[in-house]
């Protein structure tokens, strides 16, 4: 997907939030989401964090814990691992990190070509849009 598609899929503002950082040259930001564009401008890197209608496998983010997702992405297929500080990682296609009560609240997914090749569209589709209709 390109900009202007991504736009048509939001019925929302775009908004900075501080967590964002910077250098989003490349971005759409939304609440609680970035959207990077990479080569060709074709989506291929999303961020989420606490965005309150994001949902992953079903389940909105934020009911999530380390070891609920583990096993939920186990029974899916993913090789994930933890990693030493603490993020769940599924190697250059998924990044999960927790807040200190041990919930998820933070969601990187690249490349998604790579996550279709999966069969894990649900995954990418909830990512573009604030609609529940495609969890």
């Amino acid at each position: 997907m390109r900009p202007p598609e991504v736009l048509a899929v939001f019925n929302e503002q775009q908004v900075y939030e501080v967590w964002m950082g910077g250098n989003l040259n490349d971005a759409l930001l939304f609440h609680g989401m970035r959207l990077h564009f990479g080569v060709f401008s074709v989506l291929d890197w999303v961020v989420v964090h606490q965005r309150e209608d994001a949902y992953l496998f079903d389940r909105p983010v934020h009911v999530w814990t380390r070891d609920s997702i583990l096993v939920e992405m186990q029974s899916q297929g993913y090789l994930a691992q933890t990693l030493a500080n603490g993020d769940v990682d599924v190697e250059r296609q998924l990044s999960l990190s927790f807040a200190a009560d041990g919930r998820l609240d933070w969601v990187e997914i690249y490349t998604p070509r790579h996550l279709l090749g999966l069969a894990a569209a649900a995954v990418w589709r909830w990512a573009l849009s604030p609609f529940r209709a495609w969890k």
